[in-house]
């Protein structure tokens, strides 16, 4: 009985504690016990259990969302102990365990997403709770993201998905779900240096031109040819899928945050698909354009969060069958980081 009344205490004071900050904290609890360890390391149980710079963002980001404090902190001792910095002075992207069976450093090369999302949640922790180190890393690695990864072609600015391997002799390989505008628009508060709100404006021009497809939606990878300027898909990763899933919800949130009629356009394609689907009566897992095929398998539950969070934003009502499979994945993928962070991502974008 006492343990009833403890575990009915528990419960109410998570409610109470959701109402008061608008989030669902009871979300973060078990986001916590599923993939953060109690060194802090955010683990990746997908992907052979490894971390990486976007685990660690995500994280931070997550924790200083929810008003996690101790987490925070805890999350930001492991990076700093244990994931190196390049001679770029960015942070090196994996960490995990060698084929000695050893665990460490497994790539140098930086992924910027990571980078930004470490940054900014260092930004939001410092209005947050006031610690002026938290601004201090920030903006050191702020400028090396700056330094490093935003590159000057043919007089527009792009943003490299990392230092090394992108930037080619006749093209250059991007990733549009890296191009996060509220993250820019940040780091420009911060930094006092106009190339953040010029990197903005050319941001919206390349994800414009990067939507192909009869449905103008964006791949994981796109490639710009540096002589035309003109975007293709990117050869073999032609699909939108993994990494292209976050770039409708991370521009519906920047839309929320300004209302613009240039971010809602870029959404139209998205809102098609997502009636598609409802008439359809099922989801849709991936669209290859290279080879012109649609894959119906279902998805991971992550997408259909963000297909949720698409549909409540264009005012259209979900469909039972996605709102079913998201509590069935809930329940039955709890190994799946990064569905889990796109269900935290909705929460907090909501």
């Amino acid at each position: 009985m006492q343990m009833q009344m403890l575990r009915n205490k528990i419960f109410l004071t998570i409610i109470l504690i959701s109402n008061l900050f608008g989030l669902h904290q009871e979300y973060w609890m078990k986001y916590k016990q599923n993939f953060i360890s109690s060194s802090g390391r955010v683990i990746d149980r997908f992907n052979q259990n490894i971390t990486h710079t976007e685990s660690i963002g995500y994280g931070m980001f997550f924790a200083v969302s929810y008003n996690d404090h101790k987490t925070f902190d805890k999350i930001r001792k492991w990076l700093r102990l244990n994931m190196k910095i390049n001679d770029a002075n960015l942070y090196g992207w994996k960490w995990g365990q060698r084929q000695n069976g050893s665990w460490g450093m497994l790539d140098l090369n930086n992924a910027t997403d990571g980078d930004m999302w470490i940054a900014y949640s260092l930004l939001l922790a410092y209005e947050k709770w006031g610690s002026k180190i938290y601004l201090q890393e920030a903006k050191k690695l702020i400028q090396a993201i700056k330094k490093h990864t935003v590159k000057k072609i043919n007089g527009r600015l792009f943003l490299l998905p990392a230092k090394f391997g992108f930037l080619k002799k006749d093209y250059v390989k991007l990733n549009p779900s890296y191009v996060i505008l509220f993250i820019f628009e940040k780091f420009a508060i911060y930094d006092h240096d106009k190339i953040w709100k010029e990197l903005i404006i050319d941001s919206v021009e390349m994800l414009k031109g990067s939507q192909i497809g009869n449905l103008k939606i964006h791949p994981d990878w796109i490639k710009l040819n540096i002589h035309t300027m003109k975007y293709t898909y990117y050869e073999n990763e032609s699909i939108f899928g993994f990494d292209s899933i976050r770039t409708p919800l991370f521009l519906a949130y920047q839309y929320k945050l300004h209302k613009s009629n240039q971010i809602k356009n870029m959404l139209k394609g998205y809102i098609v698909l997502l009636k598609y689907i409802k008439k359809l009566k099922k989801p849709i897992y991936q669209i290859d354009f290279k080879n012109h095929r649609i894959r119906y398998k279902y998805p991971p539950y992550g997408f259909l969060v963000v297909y949720d969070y698409l549909y409540q934003f264009s005012g259209i009502e979900t469909p039972m069958f996605i709102k079913n499979k998201i509590k069935e994945g809930l329940k039955n993928e709890a190994s799946n980081y990064y569905s889990y962070s796109l269900f935290l991502f909705a929460d907090i974008f909501k």
